[in-house]
C-alpha cells in the first residue's frame, strides 16, 4: 500500500532532489524486484542484509516496518514515520515539501 503512493511522490518531487530507496526488510530480492516491476516503481531498491550487514538498522535504528525516513544530502534523519495507513502520505508529503 505504501509503495505506490511513494512513487507518486517520486515522481512529483525527484526534479527538486527528492530520492526513494525502498529497503526489502525479508531478503527476498526476486520477489521485491517483482513487485516492484509489476507495480512500475522506479525508484531504487536496496537489500537490508543480515546480521551486521543490516542497513536501516545498524545505520538507522529502524526496527520495524514499513518505517519512513526523510535523510538529509549530510545522512541526518530530519523526519521519520513508523507504520503506513491510507492518508499518511499526505503527512508525509508536507514534511518533503518543508524540507525541500
Amino acid at each position: 500500500m505504501e509503495l505506490p503512493r511513494l512513487q507518486k511522490l517520486f515522481e512529483t518531487y525527484r526534479n527538486q532532489g527528492f530520492e526513494v530507496v525502498a529497503v526489502d526488510a525479508f531478503r527476498d530480492t526476486k520477489q521485491a524486484t517483482k513487485f516492484i516491476e509489476d507495480k512500475g516503481l522506479s525508484f531504487t531498491l536496496l537489500e537490508n542484509g543480515a546480521e551486521d550487514a543490516e542497513v536501516v538498522s545498524s545505520m538507522f535504528g529502524v526496527s520495524a516496518f514499513p518505517t519512513s525516513l526523510l535523510v538529509d544530502r549530510e545522512g541526518r534523519v530530519m523526519y521519520a514515520h513508523v507504520g503506513f495507513e491510507l492518508g499518511d502520505e499526505q503527512k508525509l508529503e508536507e514534511e518533503i515539501r518543508s524540507l525541500l
